[in-house]
């Protein structure tokens, strides 16, 4: 039981993965709903390294950028 407890802080604590633009982009469709155009157009400049939720946000904020 307190193995599980340990494993189960250890997990939450531990930093969450990061992965390169073209990585995301490969599974852009699965990971974030979008296409590539989609993705394309939001991590436009974009380049490094990024969790996936920090990519949902990059995308979710472009998607809801007014249009001028």
């Amino acid at each position: 039981m307190a193995q599980k407890a340990v494993a189960a802080a250890a997990a939450e604590t531990a930093p969450a993965p990061t992965f390169s633009v073209e990585a995301l982009r490969d599974k852009c469709l699965r990971l974030f709903g979008v296409t590539v155009s989609t993705f394309d157009g939001a991590t436009y400049g974009l380049d490094g390294k990024y969790t996936v939720e920090e990519m949902k946000n990059i995308i979710a904020k472009w998607l809801n950028k007014e249009v001028k």
